[in-house]
């Protein structure tokens, strides 16, 4: 009843959505302060990035990007000068242009890399995707709390029967019916406070004789760090994602922008200073600048499938899961408790009301079966 349905079923106020999806974005809002207050800066992430790194990683389809580039160029603005090119003459401008694209592709990625507190809202672009995508939320609280939630089903059998004996003992001396559903009441009461308090209380290892007790999420720091790093660095926050949102928000103006600007120094560092001049005179400088425009066009247009090839190793650079695991093992026992409580404190005394209800019932059924 936490977690599900994802949907309301049924009629308000007849009905029941599960706790998380009903707050989703209340809860994600949460999830993602701790995270970027305490936990990641996404400008030093950033700074991570292997602009160099990744251009290399990309070279084999750079190289063939810029071979076409140069060839439907020349065939679209200078067809007649191409033609007349030999073989080899064309390979060696081709392998000119090959060796120095991945620098202005270096150059624009650096260039992102220096703007993107401009570029990205981070933390706007994780609680919408954990707002619109409930089942992600759902799956990052029940898999790091998976014991948490094991040790409540648990604890639902064992104070159960131990809440059930002194009801039996009350029942043998006062049998009055109506103790059936009031003490089933009491117990679904206090079996689920007593487990939702036992996940956090005491924050802090208490020594009892030989005895160790703690809050059994407290004791699960490394853990559940592990594993909520590996979840929010695989689901939410990849170079995918991020590129996909900047996309959607920012279009892609900002980035193209980049792109011309350095394919075009790209140009005329490929021309050089007296050649650009020479090929200004032979050929105009306006249809010159048209054929750096028409070379960057074609680097935007091919721009957001040549980035794809990049997302894993950016991934590996950027290193989100190593930092986010690091910072989460090294903060406090109670700055840790904001890591799952959000889930119960929410609605704590809802969770606990309903175990009193279900108790209720159970108490009338027992009843029904005395009658």
């Amino acid at each position: 009843m936490t977690f599900y349905p994802l949907e309301y079923i049924g009629k308000p106020p007849f009905g029941w959505q599960g706790i998380i999806p009903t707050k989703a974005h209340k809860m994600a809002t949460k999830a993602v302060d701790l995270i970027t207050s305490k936990l990641i800066s996404v400008e030093e992430q950033f700074e991570k990035l292997d602009a160099n790194g990744i251009t290399e990683e990309m070279r084999p389809q750079l190289e063939q990007l810029s071979r076409t580039i140069i060839d439907e160029v020349m065939k679209k603005e200078l067809s007649f000068v191409w033609r007349l090119l030999s073989k080899s003459a064309k390979d060696e401008l081709q392998r000119d242009a090959a060796a120095q694209f991945p620098t202005a592709i270096a150059n624009v990625l650096s260039d992102v890399k220096d703007n993107i507190h401009e570029l990205l809202d981070i933390n706007r672009m994780m609680v919408e995707g954990l707002t619109e995508q409930p089942e992600m939320l759902n799956r990052i609280f029940l898999q790091c709390g998976e014991k948490e939630f094991k040790f409540i089903e648990k604890s639902g059998f064992i104070f159960g029967f131990l809440f059930g004996l002194i009801q039996m003992f009350i029942w043998y001396y006062y049998p009055y019916l109506w103790l059936l559903p009031v003490g089933g009441l009491v117990v679904g009461y206090l079996t689920n406070f007593l487990a939702l308090k036992l996940i956090f209380r005491p924050i802090n290892p208490i020594k009892i004789g030989p005895f160790t007790i703690q809050g059994l999420f407290m004791k699960r720091q490394n853990e559940v760090s592990k594993e909520y790093a590996r979840l929010l660095s695989t689901e939410l926050l990849t170079s995918e994602r991020i590129f996909e949102f900047v996309i959607r928000t920012k279009g892609l103006d900002p980035i193209a922008d980049l792109c011309r600007k350095h394919v075009k120094a790209l140009v005329d560092t490929a021309a050089g200073s007296t050649r650009k001049t020479l090929i200004k005179l032979a050929i105009g400088t306006v249809k010159y600048e048209r054929i750096k425009h028409h070379a960057a066009e074609m680097v935007v247009d091919a721009l957001p499938s040549s980035l794809t090839t990049m997302f894993n190793y950016a991934d590996d650079s950027l290193k989100i899961g190593e930092t986010l695991e690091e910072k989460l093992k090294s903060l406090s026992k109670h700055e840790f408790e904001d890591v799952l409580h959000p889930v119960f404190q929410e609605d704590e005394l809802t969770l606990i009301l309903v175990g009193a209800v279900l108790g209720a019932i159970a108490g009338f059924i027992q009843m029904i079966f005395v009658l």
